[in-house]
This record gives structure tokens, sequence and C-alpha cells, in this order.
């Protein structure tokens, strides 16, 4: 299990939070499948005046054939906002493969949203981990994505499919004993379609933050 601390938040290209959010995560694995529960709660409002509150329930399962990585996943999201008493729910199905090309690993995701039909979200990027000693690693990704017109017009207003955006990510991995483990990491996402940018109020948005964690 992990909680997070960081300075905001940010889905698919998407800023959800600019003020500091707490993230409690906790999964359980067994034979390939894992079942997670995530949640984000922002400590005060944002600059769009709400304050929101997700919750994810997500399971996966993961299989390699040969050097690919096969990972089907369903996950089902509850968003809440008490300041605009605003509550919704979706559930996607998505797919994401993965395989090591020389010193890293590309990868690609794809969701469709099984209660919005036609909201899809496509995902792709190179991501690369270093053992730094035998406590430290050391992770980062770049990636990319793009969505249906159906996504767009359902999370930013703007009905056309686009090129959302880019993104780079980073974080350092820390054992300080055998099971608690600390991870400073940031983000930095930048939309890239024009039309979305000027629908949205921050389309750029860099975070940082710190996980905390336990693993058995």
């Amino acid at each position: 299990m992990e909680n997070d601390f960081s300075s905001g938040h940010v889905w698919r290209g998407l800023v959800v939070s600019d003020q500091p959010v707490v993230q409690p995560d906790a999964w359980i694995s067994v034979s390939g499948f894992t079942f997670e529960v995530w949640g984000n709660l922002t400590l005060s409002n944002t600059s769009e005046g709400t304050r929101p509150r997700v919750t994810e329930l997500t399971l996966t399962y993961e299989r390699d054939w040969k050097k690919l990585t096969i990972e089907p996943a369903l996950e089902t999201s509850f968003y809440r906002d008490p300041l605009a008493v605003e509550a919704s729910t979706s559930t996607e199905a998505s797919l994401k493969l993965s395989y090591p090309v020389g010193p890293v690993r590309v990868f690609t995701m794809h969701s469709f949203d099984v209660l919005a039909k036609g909201a899809y979200f496509g995902e792709t990027g190179i991501a690369c981990e270093r053992q730094i000693s035998k406590r430290a690693s050391f992770e980062a990704a770049l990636h990319a994505g793009w969505a249906s017109s159906k996504f767009n017009d359902a999370y930013v207003g703007v009905s056309k499919p686009a090129f959302n955006f880019i993104g780079v990510e980073g974080s350092f991995h820390y054992y300080v004993r055998p099971h608690l483990y600390f991870e400073p990491h940031f983000g930095f996402n930048t939309i890239t379609d024009g039309r979305l940018r000027g629908a949205l109020l921050k389309p750029t948005f860099f975070n940082f933050g710190l996980a905390t964690g336990v693993n058995f």
C-alpha cells in the first residue's frame, strides 16, 4: 500500500486539480491478477472553484508472451465534487502492450468507455528503469496521447478527435528498509491541439510529489 502527497493531479494530460492532493493506493496480486483501489483527495479549492474527489477500482491481468507483456484491465471511476454537488461514474476496458527495445521499453495502451460508446483514448511512449544500487532505482517515461471526438467532448467540451498531449515523468525509488520505500516524483504535461488548449484553464502543467509505501 502507498500514500502519495502531490502538488496536483493530471489525468491523460488534463489537469484535474492544480492544488495539493493526497492519493492513497492499495492493491493485492494473485496469479497474475491485481485488484487496486486508488483515491484522489484535493486538499483545497482549485483555480476553477472545485475540489475533486476520485476513487478508482481496477482489475488487471498481466501475462508475458515471449518478450511481449499483455495487460488487459477493467476500471471503474467515481468522481465527486462536494462544492458543485456533482458526481459521475465511468467504466473503461483497456489493453496495454509493452515490449523491450534495447535499454528502453516501448508501450501502447488503448481504453474504451463501456458506458459511453465511442469514447476512446490511446497512448504510446517509451520508458526506462535503472537500478542504481541494491536499494535505489530510477524510472522515466516519455508519452503522448490522442482521443476520439466523444472523449474530448465529454472531458474538454470540444467535439473533435485530436492528438491531445505529450508528457514526461520520472521517479526515484528508495527502500529505507526491506519493505518500506520513499519515492519522490515529477511530471510535466502539455496539451498539443490548439482548440483543446483554448478550452482549458491550464493546458500546460508541472507537478511533483512524494510517495511513501510498504511492499510485501
